[in-house]
């Protein structure tokens, strides 16, 4: 992923079990798609290490990748249009 998230990462983003995953039973996560959609906007424009590198960027609980722990979406989508301007 273009995020480069561990593995315990993208389970909490996504609020999974690691069985439930790997058995396919997650569900439709619309989420998957959104966070794909704009994160691929954005790797085109940033560049995808430049990207994953702005995820983990600031200080302790303020990070991009701490909104996704939180389940905070779209304060992660805002963050990111902040970053690189309105995303589509």
């Amino acid at each position: 992923m273009r995020l480069e998230l561990s593995d315990e990462e993208t389970l909490a983003v996504f609020d999974l079990d690691a069985l439930s995953a790997i058995a396919g039973d997650s569900g439709h996560r619309p989420e998957v798609e959104i966070l794909d959609a704009i994160t691929q906007e954005a790797a085109e424009l940033l560049g995808q290490p430049v990207l994953a590198r702005w995820l983990r960027a600031g200080p302790p609980r303020r990070r991009p990748l701490d909104l996704l722990l939180a389940g905070d979406f779209a304060g992660f989508e805002d963050a990111l249009a902040g970053r690189v301007g309105p995303l589509a």
